[in-house]
């Protein structure tokens, strides 16, 4: 298996700073998710939560993931390699100030700067003040083994190339994903099966990401976006929304190179992109519009969604056992 892929259980930054049309794709606990059991949307809270990644999901995500690096570590002990199991973080009373993140923004702007400087051929190492993203410490080991040593530790974590499997998604795209390694076996115990896994992984988000034409066409949304755009250009920007701030620092990364200068304006840019966020609700006003447009969902879509969430519900369960 090639060195590139990531052997760490982290998130990438890029999920909560990039912008907010896919927001509620992270994790985050929302303010007030009281829907009704299946009332006029169809949907009961807990799916509700699981389509937008928010309220009740939360907590149970978090056993989830710790249940799933304790077993990766047990596993790859038992194969005689290292694994550090992540730590989460309690979350923060604020929905809005757990999505848009500050502390990580004011450290690393939107995780640009550390992509480039990763990347293969760019010629750069991180500086001493560059942190590792969270979740990122395996991954930090593996890249200091030799290749030979570093393929072992892959292999052990995630088999190889001959032991991928292949889900087709709701959006006919297709997801690969390893059916052996200590990934698989952990996900196995936790999901009953690796399928009941990548389903409840991916489906949900592609169900949610099916929202966002109506959810930008909604006059709240128009409007909570002139009001982010009218505070950034208090502060001397002229970005349309969060994403084209994100894009046309990426532009300029791939023109001037991951310098120290850029990594400072970058920095700048998603730290004020954050407070002009903050300052006029846009994570909050987003939510809202997903959860309304959930009840638009074809029947079809609300069905698969309710087996999901059995599944991930007792995933979640589970995932406590083991750690509580």
């Amino acid at each position: 298996m090639a060195r590139g892929q990531r052997p760490g259980g982290g998130v990438s930054i890029s999920c909560a700073l990039a912008g907010f049309l896919l927001l509620t794709a992270c994790g985050v606990a929302a303010p007030d998710a009281t829907d009704d059991e299946g009332g006029t949307t169809g949907l009961t809270s807990a799916e509700l939560d699981l389509l937008t990644r928010s309220g009740s999901y939360v907590q149970g995500e978090r056993a989830l993931r710790r249940a799933e690096s304790e077993l990766i570590t047990v596993c790859m002990a038992d194969k005689g390699f290292p694994y550090r199991a992540g730590t989460s973080a309690s979350a923060p009373m604020s929905f809005e100030d757990q999505l848009i993140g500050m502390d990580e923004r004011r450290t690393r702007g939107y995780g640009l700067y550390a992509q480039y400087v990763d990347s293969p051929g760019s010629g750069k190492k991180r500086e001493g003040g560059e942190p590792l993203p969270p979740g990122m410490e395996n991954d930090a080991y593996v890249a200091r083994l030799p290749e030979a040593e570093a393929e072992k530790y892959v292999h052990a974590l995630r088999g190889n190339a001959s032991d991928h499997r292949e889900m087709r998604l709701p959006d006919d795209q297709k997801i690969t994903f390893s059916g052996k390694g200590c990934e698989a076996v952990s996900r196995e115990k936790l999901y009953g099966s690796l399928d009941n896994w990548a389903a409840s992984e991916h489906v949900p988000q592609i169900l949610n990401n099916s929202l966002t034409d109506r959810v930008t066409a909604d006059p709240a949304y128009a409007a909570v976006m002139r009001k982010w755009k009218e505070c950034m250009a208090a502060k001397g920007y002229s970005y349309r929304d969060p994403e084209d701030a994100y894009r046309k620092l990426k532009d300029e990364y791939g023109e001037r190179g991951p310098t120290r200068d850029m990594r400072e304006r970058e920095i700048e840019v998603a730290t004020d992109d954050g407070t002009c966020a903050r300052h006029t609700h846009v994570p909050n006003t987003i939510l809202s519009l997903r959860r309304q447009y959930a009840k638009s969902l074809p029947a079809t879509d609300k069905r698969d969604l309710r087996q999901l969430a059995d599944i991930w519900k007792a995933a979640a369960t589970q995932a406590r056992k083991l750690t509580e």
